[in-house]
């Protein structure tokens, strides 16, 4: 009797998760393939997004392997959207994939270790978990932030200075700027969009995360987990 009601417990669990997974990473693709989630921005600088918010709440609701699968899914839409917008600014380099998709998988397991860090070293209750949410959710705003733009910078730092140095009077510009003008560009556009992007994902990431554990909570198997990761 105990293993059947187990059983029924644990395919509960599985079913919860495949639920929130897919629910997430259909809010992932509204979000990419619309303003809301891809705030356009004048060329050559890429589109401030909100679309890393629902990978996050993946990963700190539900852990790695539902966080993996929608950082998967905003990866490949990323990838996608890349190529639907065609040559327009950064967009042009996710279509790679090592930049588009790469960086949306490492960005929920580096949330998830910072989520597990934060509850070793501290004690939790109400507030603490409210603070570890939203510090978890800014380290990986973060790390989505910088691992794009370092990737672009790193593998097409030669061909964005081109892009850009067509792009820009060579009359009364710096010779410097010219000889960098990706590097600048990506220090320009991760420092205040990186900055923004936390702040959202500080704000809305510990709410969303508040109101999914109180539902979780009230299903059988969300009690008798505990709702621990």
């Amino acid at each position: 009797m105990k293993k059947k009601m187990l059983s029924r417990t644990r395919q509960s669990e599985r079913i919860r998760r495949m639920v929130i997974a897919a629910m997430l990473s259909a809010i992932v693709a509204v979000l990419t393939f619309t303003p809301i989630g891809m705030i356009p921005l004048p060329p050559p600088l890429p589109s401030a997004t909100t679309v890393h918010i629902p990978v996050l709440v993946a990963v700190l609701v539900e852990g790695p392997t539902v966080g993996l699968i929608v950082g998967a899914v905003f990866g490949i839409c990323s990838f996608i959207r890349a190529w639907e917008l065609g040559m327009v600014g950064l967009t042009l380099f996710f279509r790679n994939p090592i930049i588009s998709v790469l960086p949306r998988l490492l960005v929920p397991l580096i949330a998830f270790g910072a989520w597990v860090i934060w509850r070793k070293l501290v004690k939790q209750n109400a507030v603490t978990e409210k603070i570890g949410t939203a510090l978890c959710a800014m380290i990986g705003t973060v790390a989505n932030t910088v691992l794009c733009l370092g990737l672009i910078a790193l593998i097409y730092g030669g061909d964005l200075t081109v892009m850009l140095n067509e792009m820009i009077s060579a009359g009364n510009a710096d010779a410097a700027y010219l000889n960098n003008a990706g590097q600048w560009l990506v220090a320009v556009v991760g420092v205040p969009n990186g900055i923004a992007e936390c702040i959202v994902a500080a704000v809305i990431v510990p709410m969303i995360k508040t109101a999914v554990d109180a539902v979780i909570r009230r299903t059988p198997s969300g009690r008798k987990k505990g709702n621990t990761l």
